[in-house]
C-alpha cells in the first residue's frame, strides 16, 4: 500500500514539475474550424433569404385574393362571378405551391446543416490505422498527458500523435484519449 501512495505521489511530483496543464474545458466536442462554420452560417443565411422571399410572395398573394374579394360588386354577373372563382382558385393553388415549397427548403435546410455538422464530427475524430491497438482514456480532473503516459507506459509523443493534438498541454476533462499500445 505504502508503494501504491509513493508511486501516485512520484507522478504528481512528475506532473508539476514537468509543467504541463490540464485544461478544463467543459466543452466535449473540439471546436469547429472558422471556414466550416462561415461556410454554414451562409448557408443558413442564403436558405433564410430564400424563406423570407416566400414569405413576401405569400403575403402579396394573400393581399391580392383579399383585394380580388372585396372588389367583387354586390351585383356581379354570373361570369363575373366565375372569373372571381378562377382567380381565387389559381391564388388558393398558388399559396398551396408557395406552402411547399417553403416546406421544401426547410427540410433541405435541416438536412444540409446536419449532414454538415456530421461531416465535421467525423473530421474531427482522430483518424486511426485499423490495425492500431489500444486504450481509451477520459481525462479527469487534475490529469496531465504525461501522467497518463507514465501510467499506460507509453511517451507522451505516441498519445499526442495517436489523437492528432496540437499540443502535450492542451487536454481537458472529460477528453477521450486513444492510448495506443
Amino acid at each position: 500500500m505504502k508503494a501504491f501512495f509513493s508511486l501516485a505521489t512520484l507522478l504528481c511530483l512528475g506532473a508539476v514539475l514537468t509543467g504541463c496543464v490540464t485544461v478544463q474545458d467543459q466543452t466535449a466536442p473540439p471546436p469547429a474550424s472558422k471556414a466550416d462554420v462561415q461556410f454554414l452560417s451562409e448557408e443558413i443565411r442564403r436558405l433564410q433569404a430564400r424563406l423570407e422571399a416566400s414569405d413576401q410572395e405569400m403575403g402579396r398573394l394573400s393581399a391580392e385574393l383579399y383585394a380580388s374579394r372585396s372588389r367583387q360588386p354586390e351585383a356581379a354577373s354570373a361570369t363575373q362571378v366565375q372569373a372571381l372563382q378562377g382567380q381565387i382558385e389559381d391564388l388558393q393553388r398558388q399559396l398551396v405551391a408557395l406552402d411547399a415549397a417553403r416546406a421544401k427548403d426547410r427540410d433541405k435546410l435541416y438536412q444540409d446543416i446536419s449532414q454538415n455538422v456530421a461531416k465535421l464530427m467525423k473530421n474531427s475524430a482522430p483518424a486511426r490505422a485499423a490495425s492500431q491497438t489500444g486504450y481509451e482514456h477520459t481525462v479527469k480532473t487534475g490529469e496531465s498527458l504525461s501522467a497518463i503516459a507514465v501510467a499506460y507506459n507509453v511517451k507522451v509523443a505516441a498519445i499526442v500523435q495517436a489523437n492528432n493534438l496540437k499540443s502535450a498541454d492542451q487536454i481537458y476533462v472529460g477528453q477521450k484519449l486513444f492510448i495506443p499500445q
